[in-house]
């Protein structure tokens, strides 16, 4: 699978399909039994994943509970050893894009849950990564905040240029937010492409079956006559398709 640069792309999936373990592989939190890693080119699957320049949101958030919004954002900067004065214009530049400026002195247990929701992606993009792993960060949120919160994930990824890769069990969510969708099944990749592509073309039976509704119809092929396929159904019925 090949995820292009700047692009927002879904894995969209039934849960223990391996979404979220396939996130986890490319943060560095696993490793594969096979196959490769590659950032822009670069090998990265001996890296640890302090060193991949690859950030992760979870759906815990996972805040610093005693330490308030600026020092939670701003920690991997201290971590870089970065100067203060750069720090906090990082800091300021971020919290202003994700609407939380004068959020600065407020703790986690202070905020609601959509707040600490853009406080944990403004800690993971503050440091501008390459790649953005999200694992079903919206999954705690109620409908309401959850659809306002995808129109904002996705306006953030076109200010920012950078590549996300969201897990998903939704396939609403990975309609509405993906440049292309990536459908998993058994730890099997099943279809890779535009969310139009996936829902009016699927490559197979169970793309077919889990995007939407579907009529499906168990056939053998009968005959060809011009391009006209002839099957033959279980029920004896003839049907007709272009090919």
């Amino acid at each position: 699978m090949e995820i292009k640069e700047g692009e927002f792309l879904s894995i969209l999936g039934p849960s223990g399909c391996g979404k979220t373990t396939t996130l986890r592989m490319i943060a560095g939190f696993e490793q594969q039994s096979d196959g490769e890693i590659t950032v822009e080119g670069e090998r990265v699957e001996e890296k640890e994943p302090f060193d991949r320049n690859v950030n992760t949101v979870f759906q815990s958030y996972a805040l610093f509970p005693h330490m308030d919004v600026y020092n939670n954002v701003a920690f991997g900067l201290k971590m870089k050893k970065l100067p203060k004065s750069e720090i906090k214009k990082k800091v300021s530049d971020i919290l202003t894009l994700v609407q939380l400026e004068g959020f600065e002195k407020r703790y986690p247990s202070q905020l609601s849950g959509g707040q600490k929701q853009r406080v944990a992606i403004a800690r993971a993009i503050v440091n501008r990564p390459r790649v953005l792993l999200l694992d079903e960060p919206l999954g705690a949120l109620d409908l309401k905040l959850r659809k306002q919160m995808q129109l904002e994930l996705k306006r953030l990824q076109k200010k920012l240029g950078i590549t996300f890769i969201y897990v998903t069990h939704d396939q609403e969510e990975a309609m509405t937010m993906s440049d292309r969708i990536a459908v998993m099944n058994a730890g099997v990749l099943e279809q890779l492409g535009r969310p139009d592509e996936i829902y009016a073309e699927p490559e197979s039976k169970f793309v077919a079956d889990f995007i939407g509704e579907s009529n499906l119809f168990d056939a053998v092929v009968s005959g060809v006559n011009g391009g006209i396929y002839t099957m033959e159904a279980e029920t004896g019925a003839l049907l007709g398709a272009g090919g």
